[in-house]
């Protein structure tokens, strides 16, 4: 069995029992439950894992014997801090030792274990002892104070154990505080610090409006390489944290890609931080879903329940959600600061929900400082633009220091000097760096380490400041540098560079072979030249102390150093990460993918896959993409053969090019499902061919022959019953939504629900409900579809998905709508609009929105309905929905259908039936506006047009929409012929509300056979369907349709004859009037007006 380096740490509660004792039990396990609290604290700020809760303390593990001393010592101080500020008498016991340990399961084993615990027993309150064994492999990087206890016999093992107490210094503060620390990278304040008052002051500005008025700001402050971006936002934030906010930070580097990067590191400080109570209220309204972003929320609140999503466009929306949510409550007490760096090399998952974050409709006390450099822009543009186009987003261009700032900076490296050497090196350093203060800063050390500016009391240029030899370029600088400190000095720093801007001090000890006192020593020879510093956040983390050292350093290795030295780093970071890289997966395939030999290319292959399905599980598609193509090329370039690993890589590519919206990914899914269909992979085909949808059909009014073809080969080879023909049968139930036979789509329905019940899975069985709701909408259907939909409503409740909820609660709102249950619509429409609320995604509030604007069709609120669909366009064209102004349109005709300006959109019409010959009803929708607009002979030759073919329509979602838009035609046209075969046609659904799915209103059934029965002079029927229709609407509030109706109940009274009628028509006329000017409804308005005047 594999065995595992580890360092193990023990606790116990001291008098736990005599605690349980003095206190009420509640009282009690409340004290438990603060003092493991504050244990859970310290584990996660220290890298830890806990691996139990023992009950009055916890087993732990960790990879660094010097963080798990550190993490003792913090534990210590924490509870004696908590027990001098509740005045409580809690002891602590810590035993530490490390070893080699076997993992089962979720438990380690071995006598580095027996060790710790058994000195964790051995302890009295507030000591730490460990075992010799720890401040060895600790080293120099353990800076507290051991003592020797000698060697001590422990219970259980035959050999003493050299035992050390460490000695751990006592917290001053006492007082209790909320304040989550400054982040290490953000804490030291820059040296040599001059200029950008004006852009500091906006910063300043910025955060006091956020302070005030609780809005969201972001500022991008963009500049060229070394002009202080970085330094300028440390600065604002530093005020701003002295000012009473929270501060947050998030960096990228060049070429290593981590998903979601930029707010994992943010929030990672903040979770590490936050008081217990604030997480729990994360967790109790979002879940785990935040857990796959920063895994440090599992250390602080364990046994997290599951996820609620169960799929990854469900996971996705809830991340973001939560990420959303985690910043609001943050910003709640105090305003928040979120510093981001080096955005240009962000992943693009965290530039999406930079993006989500600029227009979610939240309120947040959130000022986001963003700095990238303005001449690495290509993945940044699109971001930038659509920023642009949101309000509360400014933008800084910084540009080099001024002569005087340039001079102000001289006097602060050099100190003293004459006053005419001072002005003339400002003027040459100026000169030779365009006042870029990181040029002018390494420019200056470079000439005061090199004698050619020297001190004699005063500072002066040796031989005159004209005089001065300056370098040619900034890599010169620092190779010269470099060089000064040394060969094994430029040789660290080489590999460091190839780790990237930040590196830790195993994987370059690794790497380099140095003994470890070696290597800190030329470290810390590297941090006093100011070329590197160590990071706050971690034993044994440091970064370059700018980019452009390291970037200078790694460009000059040449090609060949390069590729051996990420061959050296791979093989060592393999070595560290054994058989569980975990969030390394990426660097690991990065440094392979580097590597020059073929030999090592199927390795990196299977590591640019694993990273890729890594960045697919943490809901970063984008990412996922760029590790597959890499793989891809890599199998290309070295001729690695392998069809299964070729066909993963082809699936991971295509399920990632649809979740970022790539229309490639039809062709990417479609190619790889053949060529796992010609190698008998069934497996891989049906991975491919369910991939290869988006959640519903894939074209409007058309079929996609080759999806199709692909779904039919997968069922001929999958066995009957299992789960994922279920799946395969509802994605081909709603590929086959137009141009198909209903009983072929309704087979497949049934097939596919007899196996999901069969499952007793509410997640398949959810899934499969929805997928089929559309394909399957049709007045036939009502009544099943009306038990289907409350079936799915009902198990998405229970299985939590909030997404498969949404979109469960949607469908049954539709349903309810065709069957004029519109208070059940509205309970669901309740649902849906809570959870769009929760959640705060643009896609589900553009979907929500055009439905929403169709329940004001409904209630007769053009304005309204004009107002939430144009709402609706605006937040799908932000969000990228290729759908948005298709549906606008949609919305807008029948709108203008109501206004009595529908003929305006016949030209618009006839070229939407033109170019969509697979949706017949737009030739209904042509009808019904020349009808209205009184083109009476072009209306009834579309109607003519249409008994020619049977009056047939496909049985599809839109049959019932495109029948009752011929009957409005007919019924203006006065067509008897028409009216009589619609009415056969129609009579069966008098019960029935016709509506577009989720974007239009075409009123009550039998509010249109009511019209039709009158043009057939069958005033009887026309009149119970009226009436009919008329009780439904007043009882409903549907105004426009209600107008209508009392327009056509005058008109039937009036073609009946009868004076006894007049004065009720009158009546009719004139309440329709009224309505109808009082909202809008001109063609009711104008034919209810000339009525009237014919009656006088």
């Amino acid at each position: 069995m594999p065995t595992e380096q580890l360092t193990i740490l023990f606790t116990d509660l001291v008098g736990s029992t005599e605690m349980s004792q003095a206190h009420a039990p509640d009282k009690a396990d409340e004290i438990r439950r603060q003092h493991t609290a504050l244990l859970r604290q310290a584990i996660t700020e220290h890298g830890g894992t806990e691996v139990k809760n023992l009950g009055d303390g916890v087993m732990v593990a960790f990879g660094s014997a010097s963080a798990a001393l550190t993490c003792a010592v913090a534990m210590q101080q924490r509870v004696d801090l908590d027990n001098r500020r509740e005045q409580r008498l809690n002891g602590l016991r810590v035993g530490i030792s490390a070893g080699e340990v076997v993992r089962e399961q979720d438990d380690y084993f071995g006598d580095a274990v027996v060790e710790a615990a058994r000195l964790c027993g051995h302890c009295e309150g507030g000591q730490v002892l460990l075992a010799e064994v720890v401040r060895l492999l600790a080293g120099r990087r353990n800076a507290h104070e051991c003592r020797s206890m000698g060697s001590i016999t422990l219970k259980g093992l035959n050999t003493p154990v050299d035992v050390l107490e460490v000695v751990w210094p006592r917290l001053e503060h006492v007082g209790a505080t909320s304040r989550i620390p400054l982040p290490g990278r953000l804490d030291r304040p820059a040296a040599n610090f001059v200029g950008r008052s004006e852009e500091l002051s906006l910063l300043d500005a910025a955060f006091s409006r956020v302070s005030a008025t609780g809005t969201r700001e972001i500022v991008l402050v963009g500049g060229e390489a070394g002009l202080g971006k970085t330094t300028m936002a440390a600065h604002a934030a530093r005020a701003a944290f002295d000012k009473g906010a929270n501060v947050l930070f998030g960096h990228c580097e060049e070429d290593l890609v981590t998903p979601y990067q930029l707010f994992a590191e943010t929030l990672r400080h903040y979770v590490t931080h936050a008081p217990e109570e604030a997480l729990r209220a994360h967790v109790a309204e979002h879940g785990s879903e935040l857990a796959r972003l920063v895994p440090a929320l599992a250390g602080r609140i364990p046994d997290l329940p599951p996820t609620k999503a169960t799929d990854a466009d469900s996971e996705r929306s809830l991340l973001f959600a939560a990420v959303v949510g985690m910043l609001a409550s943050a910003s709640a007490e105090r305003p928040l600061v979120l510093v981001l760096d080096d955005v240009q090399w962000a992943d693009k998952g965290s530039l999406l929900l930079l993006r989500h974050l600029s227009i979610v409709d939240r309120r947040i006390r959130l000022l986001v400082v963003a700095t990238y450099r303005d001449n690495e822009l290509s993945a940044l543009l699109e971001t930038l633009a659509a920023l642009h186009r949101q309000t509360g987003v400014t933008r800084i261009d910084l540009k080099g220091l001024d002569d005087g700032e340039v001079l102000q900076c001289v006097a602060s490296i050099v100190g003293r000097a004459k006053a005419d050497v001072a002005r003339g090196l400002a003027r040459a350093v100026h000169s030779e760096t365009d006042g870029n203060p990181f040029f002018v800063t390494e420019l200056l050390r470079h000439l005061t380490e090199t004698g050619a500016v020297s001190q004699d009391g005063q500072w002066t240029a040796a031989g005159g400041v004209d005089k001065l030899s300056l370098p040619d370029s900034l890599r010169e600088v620092i190779g010269a540098r470099v060089a000064r400190l040394g060969a094994d000095c430029g040789r660290v720093l080489g590999f460091a560079a190839v780790i990237g801007r930040d590196f830790d001090f195993d994987l370059l000890a690794r790497a380099t072979e140095m003994k470890e006192d070696a290597l800190l020593d030329t470290l810390d020879g590297a941090i006093d030249a100011a070329l590197i510093q160590e990071l706050s956040e971690g034993v044994g983390r440091y970064q370059f102390a700018h980019g452009l050292i390291q970037h200078a350093l790694y460009q000059e290795l040449s090609a060949t150093r390069r590729a051996k030295a990420h061959r050296t780093i791979a093989i060592a970071l393999d070595e560290l990460c054994g058989a569980r890289p975990g969030p390394r997966i990426g660097e690991l395939a990065r440094h392979w993918c580097h590597a020059p030999l073929r030999q090592d290319a199927p390795k990196a292959v299977a590591y640019a896959h694993q990273a890729g399905n890594a960045a697919l599980s943490a809901l970063a598609p984008a990412d996922a993409i760029d590790y597959f193509a890499t793989a891809k090329k890599l199998i290309a370039e070295h001729d690695v053969s392998d069809d299964a690993m070729e066909l993963d890589l082809a699936i991971g590519l295509g399920t990632a090019q649809r979740q970022t919206g790539d229309p490639a990914s039809r062709e990417t899914l479609l190619a790889v499902g053949a060529r796992a269909a010609a190698l008998n992979d069934t497996e891989r085909l049906v991975r491919a061919a369910l991939a290869n949808d988006r959640g519903w059909h894939s074209t409007t009014g058309a079929v996609d022959a080759e999806k199709i073809a692909l779904l039919e080969l997968a069922l001929e080879r999958l066995p009957a019953g299992v789960p994922d023909r279920a799946f395969v049968l509802g994605t081909l139930c709603a590929e086959l939504a137009f141009g198909s036979a209903l009983e072929r789509r309704r087979a497949l329905a049934d097939e596919a629900l007899a196996i999901a019940e069969a499952t007793g899975d509410d997640a398949i069985m959810v899934r499969t409900l929805n997928h089929m709701a559309f394909s399957l909408t049709l007045p036939s259907l009502l009544e099943s579809s009306l038990k289907w939909t409350a079936e799915a409503l009902m198990r998405a409740e229970r299985l939590g998905d909030p997404m498969q909820l949404y979109f469960a609660a949607m469908y049954r709102a539709t349903a309810a709508v065709r069957a004029i249950d519109i208070d059940e619509a509205d309970r669901c429409y309740a649902i849906a609009g809570d959870l769009v609320r929760r959640l705060d995604l643009p896609p589900l509030r553009w979907e929500f929105g055009f439905h929403m604007s169709k329940r004001a069709q409904l209630a007769g609120d053009l304005a309204e309905a004009e107002r939430l669909a144009s709402e609706a366009a605006s937040i799908g064209a932000g969000c990228g929905q290729p759908d948005a102004q298709t549906f606008f349109g949609v919305q807008l005709a029948a709108i203008s259908w109501m206004r009595g300006a529908m003929g305006d959109l016949a030209p618009l019409l006839e070229m939407m039936m033109h170019a969509n010959p697979g949706l017949p009803t737009i030739r209904a929708s042509l009808a019904m506006a020349l009808a209205q607009a009184e083109r009476l002979e072009d209306a009834s030759r579309i109607l003519s047009e249409f008994a020619a073919t049977g009056y047939a329509l496909p049985e599809d979602a839109a049959w019932l929409n495109g029948m009752t838009e011929y009957a409005d035609a007919a019924v203006n046209c006065n067509d008897r012929v028409a009216a009589q075969a619609l009415y056969d046609l129609l009579s069966p659904w008098d019960t029935h509300f016709s509506a577009a799915g989720g974007l239009t209103a075409e009123g009550p059934v039998c509010m249109h056979l009511g019209g039709l029965a009158t043009v057939l002079e069958r005033y009887d029927d026309a009149e119970r369907h009226l009436n009919h229709a008329a009780d439904l609407c007043a009882r409903h509030k549907i105004k426009f349709f209600g107008a209508l109706t009392d327009l056509r109940l005058a008109q039937l009274m009036l073609r009946r004859g009868e004076d006894s009628h007049t004065e009720a028509a009158r009546q009719l006329l004139t309440h329709a009037k009224a309505a109808a000017a009082t909202h809008g409804y001109g063609a009711v308005e104008r034919q209810a007006t000339a009525t009237l005047a014919q009656l006088t």
